[in-house]
């Protein structure tokens, strides 16, 4: 019994997603998205400020322009460590930023990325949930 074959397409479409996510490329990040395509913030203990648990495509492009646009002065992702397995691809992150308030930004992640074809269909954003309430609620607070 063989196992099915892992598409290089579904990998460089995920390091793409990155990739655009760092340069703030909003039409080509979208284009890789599937038009069903799901986000969900995770642990489930995570509360976005939307209190959205699951978006969509418009609704997670919106959330990246807000963060990175308004909130955020800088941020870059770094890619730590990448699984590829059958239609899925899991990545280990870091992030470095700074907001527009002159806080300082390192948080860690797990981002689980479910793909149909070169698409992305779902993606499951672990997320370090102890530093980002901390880090959000002293942003809000100032």
């Amino acid at each position: 019994m063989s196992l099915p074959a892992l598409d290089p397409a579904q990998l460089q479409a995920v390091r793409a997603f990155v990739g655009h996510l760092n340069a703030l490329e909003w039409e080509p990040l979208a284009e890789l998205l599937h038009p069903d395509f799901r986000h969900q913030y995770q642990p489930a203990s995570i509360v976005p400020p939307d209190g959205k648990e699951t978006r969509g495509k418009a609704d997670f492009i919106g959330v990246l322009q807000h963060n990175l646009l308004v909130v955020f002065k800088f941020i870059k992702w770094t890619i730590v460590d990448e699984t590829h397995g059958v239609d899925s691809v899991v990545l280990h992150l870091t992030s470095n930023g700074m907001s527009k308030s002159g806080r300082e930004y390192g948080n860690e992640y797990m981002c689980t990325f479910k793909l149909q074809g070169d698409k992305i269909t779902r993606l499951y954003e672990f997320v370090d949930s102890k530093y980002s309430s901390a880090y959000f609620g002293a942003l809000r607070a100032e």
